[in-house]
């Protein structure tokens, strides 16, 4: 019997041996696509030593509403205009990457980036489809056929032969090679969160870690289609939400997609002895290589000026999580200089990173993501995606120079070990045409969807039958993760006697926890560790302090701010003042 523990896992980005300055990671492929096959550094198991990513010539992409004012870029070289800027020697490939994509320069500025956004429409929650329950093959609603048997009956292909293909590539068939099994305890010596994964009426399986699923492809497909909302028929069979939601997911999986991929996946060892440095930093470059200074000016950039969602492996460590980006908020933004920086959070008497560092700013940003989700029905439209959405409160510094250009940035406290570690954009929806190698044709899903999507508004409620998955951990959560979730995220089990539930193992006998609306996935977070919020925070750049102020929230102006008074020796906003100290964060 399965236990669909739905956790989904992936790793780390590279950054320098010294300072963490916004600079090429040594694993990155310079200017071009990379095309999620089975080759994917993102891919949500683990990665063959050999493993290279395939790659595509990247073109140049567009925003929205905007043109592209620059003209031609030809990958690899400076615009003209960048030639004065203090961030030329540190302009990094992944950035070269967006900003090809996007057409347009990203803002580095901190004063001019905005300070919170929320993507629309709102990813939509699923799950990951994990291996050892064998993927699409499993039978979520009791009682009736998998999303692969009733794809295979509606659209004239043999369910066993479709089922055998899928397991063969994304089920429990796909890890033959793995130690084999009858239950559980012969999987606990491995010490990799294995369960004895089986076929559905097979006596043997193969001991298969829980976190192996297809994350890489649900995530992107939450993003670009539109959220299934209405049972669909086909051809006799009756499409849930879920199924559909289900087939969408596994035709990503198969399609070779173009991404755009920043940082690098860490795929070590997450307990290696003495893996951090006299600043308790990670020595492996790729296990700290989306640096503060990266990850501030892509979130700002990617989501506040361009309306982009995007990816996110949410945890530094060796398995990927994958999870598309909802929002984020700067809650806290004050200024000091690297001399009191280096004493309050590096415990020396000199800035040890970067000497081109000339102001330090001090965040924390809220970032949110979209959970693993056991539901049927549309949650999106009905805000029950809320439940399904999960925080993490990331603090760290920023150096900048005399203009307020980023030049990188350091994390601190928790969030040296409890921070994103890959990021990447699917660059379009599949083709049309696509037919993936387990035979699924993106074409006929697609008009799954459109179909589901156009009867939102006649359909009646679809009835909330859920998956009965048992609470799982937090990535991080042992090690006092910042990840919150004001309205519990997507792990609280479905009740062991539920009705619709699918004949999965319930929730362990000692959770006090139960659902009708069980996730699958990724778990409730704990508490925040952080009291540190603003609730003022206006979405634009922060307007700098008054001649007297001794703190300030991050509430904006919306404009570039004026040049601080001189006199202040406390800031927090945007500018600083020339000999700023270290302000505390704003109380609500």
């Amino acid at each position: 019997m399965v236990q669909w523990k739905l956790v989904c896992g992936l790793a780390a980005l590279a950054g320098t041996a010294h300072a963490m300055p916004i600079k090429d990671d040594i694993n990155d492929t310079p200017d071009e696509l990379t095309t999620m096959d089975e080759y994917f550094p993102g891919h949500g198991s683990y990665l063959a030593l050999d493993n290279s990513p395939t790659s595509a010539t990247l073109g140049i992409g567009s925003v929205a509403g905007e043109a592209n004012t620059q003209g031609p870029y030809h990958p690899g070289e400076l615009h003209a205009d960048r030639n004065t800027r203090r961030l030329e020697v540190t302009k990094s490939t992944d950035m070269k990457k967006l900003e090809t994509f996007f057409g347009l320069e990203l803002e580095t500025d901190i004063t001019k980036l905005p300070t919170k956004y929320q993507h629309d429409p709102i990813p939509w929650p699923s799950s990951y489809w994990p291996v050892y329950a064998d993927s699409i093959n499993y039978k979520w609603a009791k009682g009736k056929p998998s999303p692969a048997e009733k794809y295979a009956t509606a659209f004239g292909h043999d369910a066993t032969t479709l089922m055998d293909k899928i397991s063969a590539k994304n089920g429990i068939d796909s890890q033959a090679k793995r130690k084999k099994c009858t239950g559980d305890e012969e999987c606990k010596p491995l010490k990799d969160g294995s369960v004895c994964a089986k076929r559905d009426g097979a006596e043997s399986g193969y001991c298969i870690p829980t976190w192996f699923g297809i994350c890489h492809a649900w995530a992107p497909a939450a993003i670009l289609e539109a959220e299934p909302a209405c049972a669909v028929e086909r051809n006799g069979t009756v499409f849930e939400p879920y199924d559909i939601k289900a087939l969408i997911t596994l035709a990503y999986d198969g399609s070779k997609i173009p991404t755009i991929f920043t940082g690098s996946r860490f795929n070590g060892n997450d307990n290696a002895p003495n893996n951090t440095d006299q600043y308790g930093r990670f020595f492996d470059d790729r296990r700290r290589d989306v640096s503060p200074g990266y990850f501030h000016v892509a979130v700002t950039n990617i989501m506040g000026r361009f309306n982009h969602s995007f990816v996110v492996d949410i945890t530094a460590g060796n398995e990927v999580w994958n999870q598309p980006a909802r929002s984020y908020e700067i809650l806290r933004l004050s200024w000091t200089t690297p001399t009191a920086a280096a004493k309050k959070y590096f415990d020396t008497d000199k800035y040890p990173f970067n000497d081109a560092a000339t102001k330090i700013a001090v965040v924390t940003t809220r970032f949110s993501w979209i959970v693993e989700s056991g539901v049927n029905g549309p949650l999106v439209s009905t805000g029950i995606v809320d439940k399904y959405t999960t925080s993490a409160d990331y603090e760290y510094i920023l150096e900048t120079d005399e203009t307020y250009q980023i030049l990188g940035g350091e994390w601190l406290s928790g969030s040296k070990a409890n921070h994103p570690d890959f990021l990447w954009l699917p660059a379009s929806k599949p083709d049309n045409s696509t037919v993936t190698s387990v035979g699924l044709v993106y074409g006929e899903i697609e008009a799954l969807v459109d179909e589901s999507v156009a009867n939102a508004g006649d359909c009646k409620a679809t009835a909330q039958t859920t998956t009965a998955l048992p609470r799982t951990t937090t990535p991080g959560s042992s090690t006092g993760s910042a990840a919150t979730s004001t309205d519990s995220s997507g792990s609280a089990p479905a009740p062991a006697d539920s009705t619709e539930s699918s004949g999965s193992a319930p929730a362990s006998a000692g959770s006090a926890e139960s659902s009708t609306e069980a996730s699958g996935s990724a778990p409730a977070a704990p508490p925040a560790r952080s009291t540190e919020s603003s609730t003022e925070a206006s979405g634009s750049a922060p307007a700098a302090p008054g001649a007297e102020s001794m703190e300030s929230s991050a509430e904006s102006s919306g404009s570039a701010p004026a040049a601080p008074a001189v006199q202040s020796t406390e800031s927090s906003g945007a500018a600083p003042p020339a000999e700023a100290t270290e302000a505390p964060a704003a109380e609500t």
